[in-house]
């Protein structure tokens, strides 16, 4: 919270504040703002060509949704170890290898939502830890498919896009 914020709404995940604003027209207006604890998204690389994909429903917006693997950092946890765990508890793989790319908001005119971007190679398959409300089914995709995803507009989450541009346009194999 910060100063001058009321909360309006406490989540399990997130809380909901409203802040004060001052116009330029000198009047005073509120808005509501999700205060976020941060949360990561994977890019996990079966082989250079290769990515984890899941396929996530997602009730909040009634769809099942092609996604990264990603999730909310729990209190006090470092990025890192928020991406280890997620990984493991979506997917199933583990990964011999995080290398964090970019950070970025994930939308911030209502949020401050901060996301981690990791690409996790050197991966090894398991047994997925997935939560009891979680309905997700792994799915790998080659670079052919991914553009053919995108182009088709079978990929519509943000997050998503923004790891995939990483994949097809980025040298993130470098330090």
């Amino acid at each position: 919270m910060k100063s001058g914020e009321k909360l309006v709404l406490e989540g399990e995940r997130f809380n909901v504040y409203q802040m004060e604003l001052n116009g330029s027209d000198g009047k005073k207006y509120h808005r509501e703002v999700i205060r976020h604890p941060g949360a990561v998204v994977l890019l996990p690389l079966v082989d250079h060509d290769t990515v984890v994909l899941i396929r996530n429903h997602r009730p909040t917006v009634g769809e099942t949704l092609l996604e990264l693997p990603a999730g909310t950092r729990e209190p006090g946890e470092v990025p890192e170890k928020t991406a280890a765990r997620e990984l493991i508890e979506e997917t199933g793989y583990r990964a011999g290898n995080l290398r964090e790319i970019c950070e970025f908001y994930s939308a911030p005119g209502i949020c401050d939502e901060l996301m981690t971007l990791y690409v996790a190679t050197d991966l090894t398959a398991g047994q997925h830890a997935r939560e009891a409300v979680e309905d997700i089914e792994n799915q790998l995709v080659d670079r052919d498919g991914v553009r053919k995803l995108i182009a088709e507009g079978a990929i519509r989450d943000a997050k998503t896009l923004i790891g995939l541009h990483v994949f097809l346009y980025s040298d993130y194999s470098k330090e």
